[in-house]
């Protein structure tokens, strides 16, 4: 989700520097654009109550998300108080390096001033104005930004609760709402019967015929096939109808095989799909979509191979297909265990991975974090198989899975944000553990 940023400066009219403070503010605003963030330098620089006025007008004209303060010299505090008791929105406060001009102390001033007023929507960064390094820390505040208004406006739907006797998926409603800003959408089971179309109607015919040439190989039945697709266009109905941004399903064991192949497809149309009904999951999977931009893989901890040090995950065949590692060999199969359904089945391919578990309820909500790479392996399990090399022992790591309770479902995707995924933890108040390391901080 993009989201946009006004810019302003701040200082103190006796301090060293302020002359300077349009001038930083329009170099650190364009390098901002120039790296393509969506910002507007309002043309402010507070120091006293009429700039205050006048940054307040400004600002009402320029609708955003995050307000870009950068503070030239050290400043009067309330100025700023003022301005985001008017715009209570996520404040990133810039220091500029200088030795006279009290940039850095001034930000520190206000720090704490929003610490003990409980404003806890501030970002700090230090560096000269316009370098990398600034601009890359500003993407990073404002990408956590991005993911905190994406979960503010999504809808998680629950169709039949959630597997009998997996009691670790227990949810809580008000702890994702209040925590995270989700809502979930409890859906009865018989409104996704309701939903699907006839398995022998047109509709249902066109989407296969639409959607066969996928695959390299189809094993499952015609019949297995008709009925998966006929369960696509209901899941794809009832995201639509509640205008939900996830779903998840209580599938094992009734709607194994049945569900499967319409969470791959919805996975590649941006919809996250969780598994047995575990909500909590089904957010981590869309915490991690929003921050990797691409689909997330569903699994479980299979199996540790302490001689090559690496770890199996899986789980059924509901993956987007644009994790395949050759999306040439996708293969349509049936469901394991029930011998039946319809599958999408390919081996995950390769590349550096987090791999994350939401777990809890009320004061136990905790997130668990762990990186590794993606490594090339088989059909070791029959559906969406990925093998993560670590660079810990991976029996030490399954003993920290065990002893923080961190539970069996892992959502994986590619790339590093582990440092984004402990901010957002600490920003909504979720416990958070890092598996491989222990020590972070």
């Amino acid at each position: 989700m993009k989201i946009s940023v006004a810019a302003i400066g701040l200082a103190g009219e006796l301090e060293a520097g302020f002359e300077q403070a349009g001038a930083l503010c329009r170099k650190t605003t364009a390098a901002l654009a120039a790296a393509g963030v969506p910002v507007v330098d309002v043309g402010a620089v507070v120091y006293d109550t009429a700039t205050k006025r006048a940054a307040a007008a400004a600002l009402a004209d320029c609708p955003f998300d995050v307000l870009l303060v950068c503070v030239a010299t050290w400043s009067e505090d309330h100025h700023l108080l003022d301005l985001l008791a008017e715009y209570p929105v996520p404040v990133i406060l810039h220091a500029f390096p200088a030795i006279d001009t009290g940039s850095l102390c001034g930000v520190h001033q206000i720090c704490s001033v929003l610490t003990d007023i409980g404003y806890d929507r501030y970002h700090y960064v230090y560096g000269d104005a316009g370098s990398r390094q600034t601009i890359t820390a500003i993407q990073e505040i404002l990408q956590l930004a991005a993911l905190d208004k994406s979960l503010k406006s999504s809808l998680i739907g629950s169709v039949g609760g959630r597997v009998k006797g997996m009691s670790e998926i227990i949810y809580d409603e008000f702890a994702l709402k209040k925590q995270l800003g989700i809502r979930v959408v409890p859906i009865d089971e018989s409104e996704l019967q309701e939903a699907r179309p006839p398995v022998g109607s047109k509709a249902v015919k066109d989407a296969w015929d639409a959607m066969r040439e996928k695959f390299q190989s189809i094993q499952s039945g015609d019949q297995d096939n008709l009925d998966a697709v006929s369960y696509y266009l209901a899941l794809k109905k009832l995201v639509a109808q509640y205008d939900l941004q996830g779903i998840t399903v209580n599938c094992y064991p009734r709607y194994m095989g049945k569900i499967c192949l319409g969470y791959s497809l919805l996975a590649e149309e941006g919809i996250v799909c969780g598994c047995e009904g575990d909500v909590n999951n089904t957010v981590m999977m869309k915490i991690l979509y929003e921050l990797s931009g691409s689909c997330v893989h569903n699994t479980d901890l299979l199996y540790p191979d302490p001689v090559g040090n690496t770890i199996l995950f899986s789980h059924c065949g509901s993956g987007g297909i644009s994790l395949a590692a050759r999306r040439e060999e996708l293969v349509l199969a049936p469901v394991r265990l029930a011998g039946s359904g319809a599958c999408c089945l390919f081996t995950a391919k390769q590349g550096p991975v987090m791999l994350a578990n939401l777990v809890g309820h009320g004061g136990t909500l905790r997130m668990s974090v762990m990186t590794g790479k993606a490594v090339s392996c088989g059909m070791e399990f029959p559906g969406n198989p990925l093998k993560v090399r670590f660079a810990q022992p991976v029996l030490e790591l399954c003993r920290q899975i065990a002893e923080k309770g961190t539970g069996h479902h892992w959502m994986a995707a590619y790339g590093d944000k582990t440092d984004l995924l402990a901010q957002c933890c600490q920003q909504a108040r979720i416990g958070f553990n890092r598996i491989d390391r222990p020590d972070f901080p």
